[in-house]
């Protein structure tokens, strides 16, 4: 490890570990924006600017650790290993403490300082340094990149034309991809055993879990992640043709000889060697594609328990004092807000009984049940119910009741035009009756796929011994 150094600057880590870490990591975040917005560095102006934006916005400017730049052993006020408090300086010097810490980070090695032939002092990131300010803005965003189009860049770079051609790219392309894709589903694995554990953490409100569940669950991981994992992004929909284009790959040695001669100049190998390589890349794209069930599987489940563990934590703050537990901590909340001994069973729904001695009525036994003679017997049915029933049977045995045949039913009575006809119109006998049942029944669920519609009404009618709730049937019109 120590080879690490050889590349990178022995202090390039002391801001992220001084007593200012929170204000040199903002400042680090504030340029790195800056950086992505501008293609040939940033004006140290613009950057002292927006350094000077951000102290106006503190309550108090902290002054920049003048011992640090001296080394990890100096001594003066101010420095990280004295372990005094740093001195704070007036509001109006903002300007003076933003040139201050933008000096420390190009001494740290953060960045580095360039002037340019019309005297313009240009501020670039060190090279060395691109992967710590990438790591920390994807800190900031709190890993917000999780399963961003990899799925996509795997199979637009096998599936289509580009292989064809130029293969040494898009292998490359693709296995970059397979890796950060199994990267990205490792990170939302985690983030969601992440917030699992947030709900275990202290003893939420109903109106906090609900805060973590709509709205950081379900931006940081369902809105940004999982939802495209289940839906667009869909492995099972584009695994199947990249597994097919590898194999295809792999069993064509043309294909295999021509893209190993052009990987073979960009790698500064042998041919033998590219080829091995290139094999070696679809091989791993392969295997890591057909090994990534088990990780999806532990994703589904943990976002299956985090939805039951949150509607748990939720019943148990709205109904506690349903539960055995909830009841034992109502006793022991009035006992501990009682004033006397008897104060606690007086304050409670239900009372609480003492023993001043032990008889053979304080021994549990066991109740016998006693059960009625009457509980066996069976209440005779009703002739109409009977009646019903059996036309029921009767028209289901002839398949006379499926949407279709209900449909015929109606087909005579309802007029074309679209009016309306009375249910009770209809009714003439017991299976006219079952018959307009299900008319309704289908009317109602079966939304535009039944041609008639229904409409109730709030009073009964009656036609000869049939009494139900007053409704109309009519066609529905064509669209």
């Amino acid at each position: 490890m120590s080879a690490v150094f050889d590349h990178l600057p022995s202090r390039l880590f002391f801001p992220l570990a001084s007593v200012h870490r929170e204000h040199y990591a903002a400042l680090l975040l504030i340029y790195y924006r800056l950086f992505l917005e501008y293609h040939s560095g940033v004006e140290r102006e613009l950057v002292v600017s927006a350094f000077d934006d951000y102290f106006r916005s503190l309550a108090s400017v902290p002054e920049p650790d003048e011992g640090d730049a001296e080394g990890p052993d100096a001594s003066e006020p101010g420095d990280v290993a004295g372990g005094e408090t740093p001195a704070r300086v007036d509001r109006g010097d903002t300007r003076v403490a933003a040139s201050g810490f933008l000096r420390r980070l190009i001494e740290y090695g953060w960045m580095n300082e360039e002037e340019q032939q019309d005297f313009a002092r240009i501020i670039n990131i060190s090279s060395y340094a691109t992967p710590f300010f990438e790591a920390l803005y994807r800190v900031e965003q709190g890993i917000s990149v999780e399963y961003e189009s990899h799925v996509i860049g795997i199979y637009s770079s096998l599936v289509g034309d580009a292989a064809r051609d130029h293969g040494e790219h898009a292998v490359i392309n693709a296995h970059g991809h397979v890796r950060m894709l199994v990267e990205s589903l490792k990170v939302l694995h985690q983030n969601i055993r992440r917030h699992i554990q947030a709900l275990y953490d202290g003893d939420p409100e109903v109106h906090e879990i609900l805060h973590i569940h709509y709205d950081l669950y379900m931006n940081e991981v369902i809105d940004r992640a999982y939802n495209r994992r289940k839906t667009s992004e869909n492995l099972s929909k584009y695994r199947p043709k990249i597994l097919s284009a590898v194999a295809r790959y792999l069993a064509n040695d043309g294909w295999l000889g021509r893209t190993a001669e052009k990987l073979a100049v960009i790698k500064r190998l042998s041919v033998s060697g590219a080829r091995d390589l290139l094999r070696s890349l679809l091989t791993e794209i392969r295997d890591e594609l057909k090994n990534l069930d088990p990780l999806l599987t532990q994703i589904d489940d943990k976002n299956r328990r985090y939805s039951r563990i949150s509607t748990e934590r939720i019943k148990a703050r709205l109904y506690s004092d349903a539960s055995v537990a909830g009841k034992i901590k109502q006793i022991l909340a009035a006992w501990a807000d009682g004033a006397g001994a008897g104060a606690g069973p007086r304050t409670l729904a239900h009372g609480i009984y003492r023993h001043r001695r032990l008889d053979a009525g304080s021994l549990y036994t066991r109740r016998t049940r006693v059960l009625d003679d009457n509980a066996f017997t069976i209440a005779p049915a009703d002739d109409f119910d009977l009646e019903r029933a059996e036309a029921e049977l009767l028209l289901r045995i002839r398949n006379q009741l499926s949407p279709e045949r209900i449909a015929g039913f109606l087909e005579p009575f309802c007029p074309r035009d679209g009016s309306s006809v009375p249910a009770h119109t209809i009714v003439s006998d017991m299976e006219s009756f079952v018959r307009v049942i299900y008319a309704a029944a289908y009317a109602e669920s079966r939304d535009e796929r039944f041609p008639f519609r229904v409409l109730w009404y709030d009073d009964e009618v009656s036609s000869g011994r049939f009494a139900f709730r007053r409704h109309d049937f009519s066609r529905r019109r064509s669209p």
